[in-house]
């Protein structure tokens, strides 16, 4: 009796790579039932070796996606077994790999334009190539999908491909799964906005896989059509989501103290955090002090560090940690990515990067974009910005206004950790994420302020006793200064 031939595919454990996974995933099932996938959970890192063993000996394809470019001693052992290794991958290629087929627009001499293309978008493309050399038509059905890949991984959206696929997902969404997670999110299903997903859904989705439960987030991902399930998973990650904000606040309370302000990189250490909080960890402390972080936590063995960095657009910190003797891998993108280093050279580096950015000021400036008072700002106004703004991201940033003639008659701390403020200014309702009491404290009530931040529209629909839908004007402040009235 003749074995069954079977396709293996791996995926990387975040959005991109997830959502990669599944939409070659579906699209392959089309031409047989042949396909099955192993992936690492978040804290096991990109490494294929420890799922060497668990590709079947009936395995005759193996397709890596949004990982693995540089990857030859695993890809080489499967090789040797006599499967044939396809990568689909957008990061960086270090290494020459002659066991795999490479599909990465960053390999030398490929001529595919979009060189900020993400995992996602490249798996969709390799799916329509089949589709021209099969004459069918199955990439219709999962086109919503490339664009959420390339925002959530963060790819540059002055690209005008990335910019296509993204309005695609956000205008033309028919993921079932999805559309139930954003209604549960309080977002309007018509009018759908890269910050939406960003600050929304993106994070819900990839808190299942920093907890380290990849399979919640397939899973839920996998329900493109309505199905009692739903409910269920949204359940798990909205509460996964939670509990990673928590943690999420209590880390950066916990690390502030720590911060040398005088250090060129924002450098710090915790143990409890892990490979799935690091990153997020060391978004916001970038963002805090306008300037590179790293996160480390314990490596592999007790005398190494491993961690996560984020950069700023200014330069490439994965450059430049590459660039540094004493750092013994990094990967990743420009902005974010991983590293490690003996523990003995954690102040070696601390000085390496201070004297490479001897000349680097942090900018602590707020910048905004348009001007207005008070009295210009109504539903119009705010519609037409959130249009201009819908599809925001890496390169293209938010819209930030400066509002004037603002004057405060209450305020309130709100959410479950007291890290939200809510200012009411008459006709425009003020708020303040992640923040504190202290924040709260300062904010002056009966005064005339102006506040820098972006403009939105709460839609609140109640249904019982009778269907009300009551519209908020409201403005997510960066920053706020009071009017000196001396004259």
């Amino acid at each position: 009796m003749k074995q069954s031939q079977s396709l293996e595919i791996l995926i990387s454990w975040d959005y991109d790579g997830v959502t990669s996974l599944v939409l070659l995933y579906k699209y392959l099932k089309n031409f047989t039932d042949e396909v099955h996938y192993v992936c690492n959970e978040r804290s096991e890192g990109h490494s294929i070796n420890n799922l060497i063993s668990a590709v079947s000996e009936q395995t005759r394809l193996f397709i890596a996606v949004d990982s693995s470019s540089n990857d030859l001693e695993s890809m080489k052992e499967l090789t040797d077994r006599g499967i044939d290794c396809l990568v689909i991958d957008h990061h960086a290629v270090t290494k020459n790999n002659p066991y795999i087929t490479l599909v990465n627009p960053q390999q030398e001499g490929c001529m595919y334009p979009n060189k900020n293309a993400c995992g996602g978008l490249l798996v969709f493309k390799v799916c329509k190539v089949i589709d021209d050399y099969m004459d069918t038509h199955y990439t219709n059905q999962l086109s919503d999908l490339p664009g959420f890949s390339l925002m959530a991984d963060m790819m540059s959206m002055m690209e005008m491909e990335n910019r296509y696929y993204a309005k695609l997902s956000l205008k033309g969404l028919r993921h079932a799964g999805l559309k139930a997670l954003f209604t549960a999110m309080n977002f309007d299903l018509n009018n759908l906005s890269a910050t939406d997903f960003l600050y929304g859904v993106s994070p819900a989705v990839t808190a299942a896989t920093r907890a380290d439960n990849i399979q919640l987030a397939i899973d839920f991902l996998m329900c493109d059509e309505d199905n009692p399930e739903i409910k269920v998973l949204i359940k798990d990650l909205i509460r996964l989501n939670e509990r990673r904000k928590t943690v999420q606040a209590e880390a950066l309370i916990r690390l502030k103290p720590l911060v040398n302000e005088n250090d060129k990189v924002v450098i710090v250490f915790d143990p409890t955090l892990g490979k799935g909080m690091n990153g997020l960890v060391a978004q916001e402390l970038s963002r805090t002090y306008n300037r590179p972080a790293i996160v480390l936590g314990n490596g592999d063995n007790e005398v190494t560090y491993a961690g996560s960095f984020r950069g700023l657009e200014d330069f490439s910190m994965l450059d430049m940690l590459g660039d540094c003797k004493n750092v013994i891998y990094t990967g990743g993108h420009d902005g974010a990515g991983g590293l490690q280093l003996l523990k003995k050279d954690i102040e070696v580096l601390r000085q390496e990067l201070n004297e490479k950015l001897r000349d680097f000021v942090a900018d602590n400036s707020l910048y905004y974009d348009l001007e207005f008072d008070i009295n210009e700002v109504n539903e119009n106004l705010i519609n037409y910005l959130s249009e201009f703004y819908r599809i925001t991201g890496n390169k293209f940033k938010q819209g930030y206004f400066l509002i004037k003639g603002l004057f405060t008659s209450d305020k309130k701390l709100m959410g479950k950790s007291n890290n939200t403020v809510k200012i009411d200014c008459d006709r425009l309702q003020l708020m303040k994420f992640k923040t504190d009491e202290k924040f709260y404290k300062n904010v002056p009530v009966f005064s005339e302020i102006e506040a820098i931040g972006t403009l939105n529209i709460n839609v609140w629909k109640v249904y019982r006793p009778k269907f009300k839908v009551t519209k908020t004007l409201q403005l997510f402040i960066e920053d706020y200064k009071e009017v000196n009235q001396t004259k």
